[in-house]
């Protein structure tokens, strides 16, 4: 296997690595800005939900259709067009004044963009990586990704509770500027990788990379687990604030609740993918995702913060199972079909997570205490993952 350091002799995936770090560590800041934001406004959990949601939801209402123009179109043009569309529409929601309605309808539309730039990124991946590298790549975007995570929630914080949410706001859009001059400097012009065979129509090419991945029992069940535990396991995230602020915390404490799954996803993908054999990691696939839900269960207690980081560091490395099935998923599907079946998946996974935000913001506005809606969280997760037919089959690697 290609090491970490021979990955960056590949010139492209220099400035995508660098592109997708300056992003993620502004999305990771804004994520807290935009709960709080919300949150002191309202004094509402379930509107601050809401606001949180708009990373997710968006992802029904269009991300299938809208990832197959990362098969339609140069991928490189719509990984910048992308970039340009989200940095202009954060901005916007920085603007003083404007209508709190209206910020969250900037927040759903500029992440409208986000199903057809992770296609595209994860679609060319394999083009800029050859063979093995790819999968070595894969797995080091996947650990910064949690890494950034990590830093950006601790660190958001901090920098929220300093400079306010608006000016956070703006250095996510800031972001989005960079990684565009980023990709265009250094990434190569490719053709669109659909070509005239098959239908034209853009609902028609949508519904066709659809019937792709239904057809694959392999790819169907894939992404009934990815989803399922994803859903259950990440509710907890929308929360956040409401949960520091019923411990005696605040935007720091929100911060660590964040970064306590980032940090067991990234000491768990680094396990999972640079340290155990692939005979032993297939093993561990099953029970990793079952853990990713039933760490969630003792929360039902009500622990102190200090357990609550450890429940919260456990599920974080179980859902590290995404790693390794993600690097297959992608390799199995051919490349015509890249873009709209890593849409397909990403817009699922944005869906079922924004859906587990909603429900526990809405939990906790009803009446319920944080604890005993992570907990809830991760009694029916843990029921639903084990109710996959992926997860009591042998896990293998597909073939052919």
């Amino acid at each position: 296997m290609p090491t970490y350091r021979e990955l960056f002799t590949h010139r492209e995936f220099r400035f995508l690595y660098a592109g997708q770090v300056l992003s993620y560590l502004g999305d990771q800041v804004a994520a807290v800005a935009v709960a709080v934001l919300v949150y002191d406004r309202t004094q509402s959990a379930l509107l601050s939900a809401v606001a949180y949601a708009s990373a997710w939801l968006p992802g029904v209402l269009g991300g299938p259709i809208l990832s197959t123009y990362a098969d339609r179109l140069p991928r490189r043009a719509v990984l910048i067009g992308c970039d340009v569309a989200r940095a202009l529409l954060i901005a916007l929601v920085a603007v003083p004044g404007l209508p709190l309605w209206a910020a969250i309808a900037l927040l759903y539309l500029a992440h409208l963009f986000s199903p057809p730039f992770v296609a595209a990124r994860a679609a060319i991946m394999p083009e800029v990586l050859p063979g093995e590298a790819y999968i070595t790549g894969n797995g080091l975007s996947n650990i910064t990704h949690q890494l950034s995570q990590l830093l950006g929630f601790v660190a958001g914080g901090v920098v929220v509770a300093v400079i306010g949410p608006v000016w956070s706001l703006l250095g996510n859009a800031a972001t989005f500027a960079l990684s565009a001059a980023l990709i265009t400097i250094g990434v190569v012009r490719r053709p669109a990788a659909l070509t005239g065979d098959g239908p034209q129509g853009l609902l028609a090419q949508s519904r066709e990379g659809i019937r792709y991945i239904v057809a694959d029992p392999w790819l169907r069940t894939c992404l009934a687990l990815v989803w399922v535990a994803s859903g259950f396991s990440f509710a907890p995230e929308a929360i956040a604030y409401p949960y520091a602020a019923s411990l005696g915390g605040g935007p720091a404490q929100a911060g660590l609740l964040l970064a306590a799954p980032s940090a067991g996803f990234m000491v768990g993908a680094i396990l999972l993918t640079r340290v155990v054999t692939p005979e032993r990691r297939d093993r561990l696939l099953r029970p990793a995702a079952v853990l990713s839900t039933l760490a969630l269960v003792p929360a039902l207690a009500g622990p102190g913060l200090t357990v609550l980081l450890v429940l919260l560091v456990l599920a974080g490395a179980g859902a590290s199972f995404l790693v390794p099935l993600n690097a297959v998923f992608v390799r199995r599907v051919a490349p015509e079909f890249r873009g709209r079946a890593m849409g397909v998946a990403a817009s699922g996974l944005l869906v079922v997570q924004g859906l587990g935000f909603l429900a526990a913001g809405a939990a906790v506005q009803a009446g319920l205490s944080p604890s005993t809606v992570v907990g809830l969280s991760g009694l029916l997760g843990t029921a639903a993952v084990l109710g996959t037919r992926f997860a009591r089959d042998r896990v293998e690697a597909p073939t052919g």
